[in-house]
């Protein structure tokens, strides 16, 4: 191990006395090129002071001399003059660093090395009064020509050493690179190798083994963790100090539709600029959780954003994105109803209030008792059908209090529900009809007859005197079609979508005048579903109105005549 160290410190000196002939070489030449720029500098300076009391530029440089390349340079770049070649034959100095920056600056340096010489060529470069660029040059040797000046003495001086150093340094590097050239640190302790390497090995292997561990147990939590925030239906994303996107989840990426692995490093506002979302990032910024809810593509999405923090203080926010749209749906749903409700309530409550008042305080004439006490009457029918129709929507939503399904007869069902409403039609002279195949389906018998009811009762509402109302079963693609059509006043395009809405009118004098409580259609839609039925809505201004249900269970054909 001495002669190691001793044989290392002898090559350190040989390498030190090389440095020091190479920084002294430098420092030569140093001064050497501070001189040649100082040089140019001056007689730059004189030959300007020339030019500023000649005639012109060109004539003042008529019989000049100077141990200096001198040349004249046009703002274009042209040569206008040189004092070693012809000017006409030289190329334009324009792109000349030194010429360029004087342009710019007014004046400019620049040194050209030719590996080829040995030589360095320096270039000063100065504006002159008329506007054109004055420049001069002079070559030099080269760092690597003073030094192949001096080389001589130096290979004099260290021939003898270099020879010797050159064996021994191949000697020591051989016999100390190549046993840890050709260590095994996959397995280090299995090297066979000087003592001195011994702690270094025992210390690889240890952390080796640690890493190795740590490694296993970082891919198993990222494993894990990808796996949860990839399947997760929530989106989630990963936010930096700046709003930046850190990582997005897959469900986060189908919220916003992108591609969630493109887009770390890009704003959040380039995915959601909700004023609301925007307040919550901030908010979760400053180190307070905050939520909003914003809507995307018809969907509404409630954001929770919860700070991280690092050392102390709140810096990344993490966003998760929870899809609420059948929650906030349903929300708008109830309290359209409760207020809907509340009006259909309030309106038969006022009139009988109103009545009962009258009567109360005498100001009826007798004659009109019979009449209050009608309207009365009518008012409080009014208010029980419609709740009775509340209840039935409660247990359609809640699939309570249906009874139990068996094997319904449609057209038989048609029949009777056609006989019940047969004196209503004959009292406006509507022709009320049923006619189709004896086919079944298996439902609730109550809600089914309710439904058939409720469409026939809006046929014969909302059909003048002399027209037709049909009700017909039939078969079509697998699927039972009960229809009932009408040739009454029709339903406005406009309004055909919300037809099937709860306590949606499309005339709301009409359905006054009419009667009823604005539920009847909603009854059948909700009906429908609990029948996995499908409602097909045909309606014309004037011409009248066809609904068909369309019922996809099995069906029980009985061959009768109808």
């Amino acid at each position: 191990m001495t002669k190691r160290i001793f044989r290392g410190i002898f090559l350190t000196a040989m390498a030190a006395m090389i440095l020091a002939a190479l920084l002294i070489t430098l420092s030569v030449y140093y001064v050497y090129e501070m001189r040649m720029t100082e040089e140019l500098r001056s007689e730059a300076a004189y030959i300007l002071h020339g030019l500023s009391r000649a005639e012109s530029e060109l004539a003042y440089f008529e019989g000049f001399a100077s141990p200096n390349r001198v040349t004249l340079v046009a703002a274009d770049g042209t040569v206008l003059y040189d004092s070693s070649k012809k000017a006409s034959g030289l190329d334009n100095h324009y792109h000349r660093p030194e010429v360029n920056e004087a342009l710019k600056t007014g004046s400019g340096e620049s040194r050209r090395y030719s590996s080829t010489l040995a030589e360095t060529t320096f270039y000063y470069a100065v504006m002159t009064p008329d506007g054109n660029v004055l420049r001069l040059s002079n070559t030099r040797s080269s760092v690597l020509g003073i030094f192949l000046r001096i080389a001589p003495l130096l290979l004099l001086i260290m021939s003898g050493v270099a020879v010797v150093s050159l064996v021994i340094a191949r000697l020591v590097s051989w016999r100390i690179v190549t046993p840890i050239n050709t260590l095994n640190l996959d397995a280090p302790l299995e090297n066979d190798v000087y003592d001195e390497l011994s702690p270094l090995l025992l210390r690889l292997d240890r952390q080796k083994k640690q890493i190795a561990m740590q490694m296993k147990a970082l891919a198993e939590k990222q494993h894990e963790l990808s796996a949860v925030t990839e399947n997760m239906r929530e989106g989630l994303i990963l936010l930096d100090a700046n709003s930046h996107v850190i990582s997005m989840n897959a469900s986060a990426g189908r919220i916003f539709g992108v591609e969630a692995g493109r887009m770390a490093g890009s704003s959040i506002l380039a995915l959601v600029r909700d004023a609301l979302v925007k307040e919550a990032i901030e908010s979760a910024h400053r180190g307070s959780s905050a939520d909003a809810v914003f809507e995307r593509n018809g969907r509404h999405y409630q954001v929770l954003a919860s700070p991280v923090a690092q050392n102390g203080s709140a810096t990344d926010v993490v966003l998760l994105m929870l899809d609420i749209t059948d929650r906030y749906t349903a929300e708008m749903s109830r309290r359209e109803f409760t207020a809907n409700v509340s009006h259909e309530l309030k309106t038969p409550l006022t009139s009988i209030s109103g009545y009962a008042e009258i009567m109360r305080d005498g100001l009826a004439r007798p004659e009109d008792m019979k009449a209050f006490a009608a309207r009365i009457c009518d008012e409080a029918n009014r208010m029980i059908a419609l709740v009775n129709d509340i209840l039935e929507l409660s247990r359609l939503d809640e699939h309570k209090g249906l009874g139990e399904k068996t094997e319904v007869d449609l057209l038989q069902m048609a029949q009777s529900v056609a006989r019940h409403f047969m004196p209503r039609a004959e009292e406006k002279g509507i022709i009320l009809s049923v006619d189709g195949m004896d086919l079944s389906v298996y439902g609730y018998p109550a809600l089914l007859n309710e439904m058939i009811a409720n469409l026939v009762d809006n046929a014969v509402k909302y059909t003048d005197r002399g027209g037709a109302v049909r009700i017909s079963v039939d078969q079509r693609d697998n699927s039972i079609v009960l229809s009932v059509c009408d040739t009454g006043i029709g339903i406005p395009e406009e309004h055909q979508p919300h037809v099937f809405e709860r306590f949606y009118r499309v005339d709301k004098s009409h359905s006054k005048a009419t009667g009823g409580t604005g539920l009847g259609l909603s009854i059948v839609k909700h009906g429908a579903a609990v029948h996995g039925a499908e409602i097909e809505l045909e309606s014309e201004v004037g011409k009248g109105t066809c609904v068909r249900l369309l019922f996809r269970y099995k069906t029980f054909n009985h061959d009768s005549d109808i």
